[in-house]
């Protein structure tokens, strides 16, 4: 004979164990829930067989039965799943045999609760309304669960995490759905499996862009930076010269040619962000014909025929008069593409006659576009021309 204590919930059982020559051991004094399925179990001892029996005292004379308590897979073996139907405080008896018909007897406790109230779930997420391209965690907090809850998340009706009361999204998008369902164990709860409140992703996206139009209102070296961004409510430009604007459509005057780095910051107000970068090429460029002279003036740029442009590649005029002889032609250019050379009105050595005389231009700038000719007034550029000599 030997005693059994419990203290499981402060409760002391004495039990009375016999023939005490095996090492038998089982659970004592466990707390269940009502609808609950928890599993009695010993060191099992090879060579040994179990038999488990379930009673409603502790005088261990009466039995307890379905649907009170039920044993599923039968009630032989070291471990054998019960169904604790009904709340109560049961009694339960293991006896041990082996080959030599010696018999150990073990004696336990079960506490059954009553499940009072039926299992919830609620989920919350650590961000939302999110940026395109950022984790959310969304995480659940079971109500009444019971032992050993499921999880199982579910993304626009789709299964996706499972069995953790954590889900992780990587790449959320758009007016995504996310819930959660709880699977609980309990034949008593009421429903067996609940679902969460839904959640309704907001995510934002920002594109930034810009074109650039050069020579606003046609005016050399103003620049016009049009934003065609996207999901934005706040922008950063840097001009590459030094200057920043936080303007949509700001407006840059350059004086110099060169590369310019220009880059937009595109924000909305949950502070996503993009970013776009372009290389500006500015170059100033440009050609002007005279359309007269005068030989006889002292004044250098008034006495002779010189056009006047930079950024020149290609370049060559010619001047002819009325009946199509030309009378002077050039190509020179300097390091910075401007014209060199000038007509003085002399052919041959001699001055000519005070006159209309034409010329014609073909020229190409270093960013390989064509000069388009003079505004001859109406509002067309032309590559051939007149230029008169004065006397």
């Amino acid at each position: 004979m030997r005693l059994l204590y419990s203290f499981k919930r402060f409760t002391i059982v004495l039990v009375l164990v016999f023939l005490s020559l095996m090492r038998s051991m089982a659970q004592e004094g466990a707390v269940v829930v009502e609808g609950e399925l928890f599993n009695l179990g010993i060191v099992e001892v090879p060579g040994e067989i179990y038999l488990w029996n379930v009673f409603t005292d502790h005088t261990l004379l009466t039995p307890a039965v379905p649907p009170d308590v039920t044993f599923p897979q039968g009630n032989q073996g070291a471990v054998v799943p019960v169904l604790w139907g009904k709340k109560g405080t049961y009694y339960y008896t293991v006896s041990a045999h082996n080959t030599l018909g010696c018999m150990n007897l073990k004696v336990g406790m079960i506490i059954v609760n009553e499940l009072k109230q039926s299992p919830s779930i609620s989920i919350m997420v650590n961000r939302n309304p999110v940026c395109k391209g950022k984790r959310v965690v969304f995480m659940a907090t079971p109500h009444n669960p019971g032992k050993d809850p499921v999880y199982q998340w579910y993304k626009n009706g789709i299964r996706v995490g499972i069995n953790d009361a954590t889900y992780i999204d990587f790449n959320p998008v758009n007016n995504d759905e996310v819930y959660c369902q709880l699977l609980v164990r309990h034949i008593k709860s009421e429903p067996f499996s609940v679902e969460s409140n839904m959640i309704t992703m907001a995510v934002y996206e920002v594109q930034a862009g810009f074109t650039i139009v050069e020579n606003a209102d046609g005016i050399k070296g103003r620049t016009l930076f049009r934003n065609t961004s996207t999901g934005a409510d706040y922008y950063y430009w840097q001009f590459g010269n030094g200057y920043t604007s936080e303007e949509e459509n700001p407006v840059v005057t350059y004086d110099e040619d060169g590369t310019y780095p220009i880059r937009l910051t595109a924000t909305n107000y949950i502070n996503c962000t993009d970013t776009c970068s372009k290389d500006f090429k500015m170059m100033f460029k440009g050609l002007f014909i005279p359309n007269g002279f005068a030989p006889t003036v002292t004044n250098e740029l008034g006495g002779v025929f010189k056009p006047v442009g930079v950024n020149l590649k290609q370049y060559r005029i010619e001047v002819y008069d009325n009946w199509g002889h030309m009378l002077w032609e050039s190509t020179a250019l300097d390091e910075n593409g401007r014209p060199v050379e000038a007509w003085d009105g002399t052919y041959q050595g001699k001055l000519l006659p005070q006159g209309t005389y034409m010329w014609k231009v073909y020229a190409v700038f270093n960013d390989n576009t064509v000069w388009q000719g003079s505004d001859i007034g109406k509002g067309e550029g032309r590559t051939i021309g007149t230029v008169t000599i004065l006397k």
